[in-house]
């Protein structure tokens, strides 16, 4: 059949000829775009047994595919979720383990939601967390990777505010909604409480432990003059200014807040954990707690000259474009409380422009991958491409072999990706975000106590909470 279609093609009239040519330019077209959608392809494949990470959102979205490439290459890989029990989570679980022969997977409860499942968590695991024969030393930590928890807290959709944590009482002045403490608020509080632990880890590294925090594709949506540290929820309480609108017509306004705000806290993260450790080494520096908002602005330039003396290196990391995201905002999840009929209509109408111009989840892991494998940057180090006889390096920035004893393969097509410390991320390359000049040189530490303030405010009502639980336990 198809030999009797050729025959009669090429002997057809120029019509023919012509449709085809169409059909083949048009197929050529989609074929080039959805090629250039994909992004940024993470070649590199490192051994990563023997290390440990703790991952956020790990079942579902690009957690899962990141969590898929470190199971696959024999990392212990606890992956943080509020249901850890739960009927999916273990059958996931199970199957990921077999697929990958990979028994270092653990999920433990930790809802970024809820400060008290956090610190829960946190305190579980300076319990229990222990290698050795003797159980004496504190199991060490190589990465925190920070992804959207998509089932637990899914991007606000058009037409609907996300609802707000918390009630009356004392936590009312608390109140954040859920993606505001997934995406911002919980992982602030997650790090904190663990940075002891990490601090510790870091000590006995060869390279920096690595923060490395996923943000929305929305951030360039905010501005100078729409920006509010102190009110990203669109809170109609605020003091400082008049009260604003919740945009619930442009839902990807208020995520590029939450998005902003969480490249700058972890700007600002990064300064002061610099100041910690030069205090920790005996330097004349001050604490982390009370650097100066002058020292907080510090430049990145100078980040960048002191990577080396860096025990834990924050990055952010934007994967673009997601077609969960675009259907979160359509409200076309099944499984999401703000699921519309007429949204899911719509979302399977433009689906054919979804799936050529926004990733799949899988593509959207790769830059989140190339940040965890990256050198780090470091003074007079140029952005050229790879060198023949320089094999591809690690995060402890030892040389890498592949399983014939031979160099890791090369791309010397492109300039290998050097992380700075503070920076952010996309497409394997460092943003300059033009915003920043326009901010006040505080910003960053604003975010930071306001952030800070939030997660003390959260810890204290839990405690007092406590505290009148153990009260009325004892008069009973």
């Amino acid at each position: 059949m198809p030999v009797a279609y050729a025959f009669d093609l090429l002997g057809g009239d120029i019509g023919q000829w012509w449709t085809l040519t169409k059909w083949l330019s048009a197929l050529s077209l989609v074929w080039g775009l959805r090629t250039w959608s994909k992004g940024y392809v993470c070649r590199e494949e490192k051994e990563l047994a023997g290390k440990t990470y703790i991952l956020t959102g790990g079942f579902s979205g690009v957690g899962l595919s990141v969590l898929q490439y470190l199971a696959a290459a024999g990392a212990q890989v606890v992956i943080l979720t509020p249901r850890p029990l739960s009927p999916s989570v273990i059958q996931l679980l199970l199957l990921l383990r077999s697929a990958t022969e990979n028994e270092r997977l653990y999920a433990e409860e930790c809802d970024l939601a809820d400060v008290a499942s956090i610190r829960k968590f946190v305190g579980g695991w300076q319990k229990d967390a222990r290698s050795g024969m003797v159980q004496d030393l504190e199991a060490r930590i190589d990465a925190v990777i920070l992804c959207d928890e998509e089932d637990m807290a899914p991007t606000p959709g058009i037409g609907v505010r996300p609802a707000f944590i918390g009630g009356g009482g004392a936590s009312e002045e608390v109140r954040v909604s859920a993606y505001g403490m997934t995406r911002l608020t919980g992982r602030h509080a997650l790090v904190q409480l663990l940075l002891p632990i990490l601090l510790r880890s870091a000590a006995t590294s060869a390279s920096p432990l690595r923060i490395i925090n996923t943000v929305s594709p929305f951030y360039a949506t905010a501005t100078a003059a729409t920006f509010r540290p102190e009110d990203l929820e669109f809170r109609s309480d605020s003091d400082d200014h008049a009260p604003r609108k919740y945009p619930a017509s442009q839902p990807w306004m208020a995520q590029g807040q939450i998005a902003l705000a969480s490249i700058l806290l972890w700007k600002e993260f990064q300064k002061r954990v610099k100041s910690t450790a030069t205090t920790a080494r005996g330097a004349n520096a001050q604490p982390a707690s009370s650097t100066s908002s002058a020292a907080a602005s510090s430049t990145d330039d100078h980040l960048s000259n002191v990577a080396d003396a860096t025990p834990i290196l924050a990055l952010s990391v934007c994967s673009g474009l997601l077609r969960s995201t675009i259907r979160s905002f359509f409200r076309a999840s099944p499984s999401s409380p703000n699921f519309s009929v007429l949204g899911c209509a719509a979302y399977l109408l433009v689906f054919p422009l979804v799936w050529i111009f926004a990733k799949s989840a899988e593509e959207g892991a790769q830059v989140v991958l190339a940040a965890l494998m990256a050198d780090v940057y470091k003074e007079g180090q140029g952005q050229g491409r790879r060198k023949t006889e320089k094999a591809a390096r690690g995060p402890d920035g030892k040389t890498l072999a592949d399983e014939g004893g031979k160099r890791a393969p090369l791309d010397e097509d492109r300039p290998p990706l050097l992380v700075r410390p503070g920076a952010l991320y996309r497409e394997g390359l460092e943003v300059n975000l033009p915003l920043l000049a326009a901010l006040p040189p505080t910003t960053s530490a604003q975010v930071w106590e306001s952030q800070s303030k939030l997660v003390e405010k959260m810890l204290a009502a839990i405690v007092k909470a406590e505290k009148d639980a153990e009260a009325a336990k004892t008069a009973d």
